[in-house]
C-alpha cells in the first residue's frame, strides 16, 4: 500500500498504482517482500517512513544497477518523486539493458 493511501497527505492518483507496481517489481526480482514485520502495522509504518533496499541487495542473479534504481524510483515515499504514470515507467524500463535479455525465443 503506498504511503499516501493511509497517511493523509491529501489526493491519491495513479502513483500509488506505480508504488504498487515497484513493490510487485520487487517481489519478482527477490522474492521476497519489500518490508517485513510481525504484525500489519509495522509493514505500514516501514512502508511509510524506511527506505528500501535495492533489490540487487536480496536477488541471486544480476540485476542492472538502472533497474535498481527505478524499482526504487517507484519505492519513493513521495507521490512527486515517482514516476508520473505508466507510459513513463515504460519507456524507462525499455532504456534499461540487460546482459541476458529476454527474447521471443526464450
Amino acid at each position: 500500500m503506498a504511503p499516501e493511501l493511509f497517511l493523509d497527505k491529501g489526493e491519491v492518483d495513479g502513483r500509488a498504482d506505480i508504488y504498487a507496481l515497484g513493490c510487485v517489481a520487487f517481489r519478482m526480482l527477490t522474492g521476497r517482500l519489500v518490508f517485513e514485520s510481525t504484525n500489519p502495522l509495522g509493514v505500514m509504518l516501514q512502508h511509510a517512513k524506511t527506505p528500501p533496499e535495492p533489490p540487487s541487495r536480496f536477488a541471486e542473479l544480476s540485476i542492472p544497477k538502472s533497474l535498481d534504481q527505478l524499482v526504487l524510483a517507484c519505492l519513493e515515499k513521495e507521490p512527486d518523486d515517482r514516476p508520473n504514470s505508466a507510459d513513463e515507467l515504460w519507456r524507462v524500463l525499455g532504456q534499461i539493458e540487460f546482459d541476458d535479455p529476454w527474447t521471443p525465443e526464450r
